[in-house]
């Protein structure tokens, strides 16, 4: 089990994002499970979002929904995480503790304790980043 300093929720957010008939992401289900998630976020607590979305949609769009339903400040009560989904539900031969995750957190301090608690599962391995969009750090 992770380290975590501190006492604290970890949610990680998997839905479906398909798209739309104009190859748009739609994001009914990332806003419903933030909206779900925001209703019940305490301070220290870290969200992780598996959903494949475009980057900057964490700080763009699910950060403002957290923030109005909590009354929580971002990087200061709460925190983020990113850990696409690279799996392809039914693939028995790839099941996602065999395929190397990305992670990544808001800061830095959550970018390590995110990749600790993946790396407790993901037998393949973990790659941090420095960004919740993904770049190398």
């Amino acid at each position: 089990m992770p380290s975590f300093d501190y006492v604290c929720n970890v949610f990680i957010v998997t839905v479906p994002t398909p798209i739309d008939e104009f190859k748009r992401p739609d994001l009914l289900l990332v806003r419903k499970a933030t909206e779900t998630v925001a209703g019940v976020l305490k301070k220290g607590d870290v969200v992780v979002y598996e959903s494949t979305v475009y980057p900057g949609c964490t700080e763009e769009f699910c950060v403002p929904i957290l923030e109005r339903i909590s009354g929580l400040k971002f990087n200061e009560d709460f925190f983020c995480g990113y850990s696409p989904e690279r799996i392809n539900p039914g693939d028995k031969q790839h099941a996602v503790t065999k395929i190397k995750k990305a992670t990544s957190g808001s800061t830095g301090a959550t970018m390590l304790k995110v990749d600790e608690l993946y790396r407790s599962v993901i037998t393949a391995g973990t790659h941090p980043v420095s960004s919740l969009r993904l770049r190398k750090r």
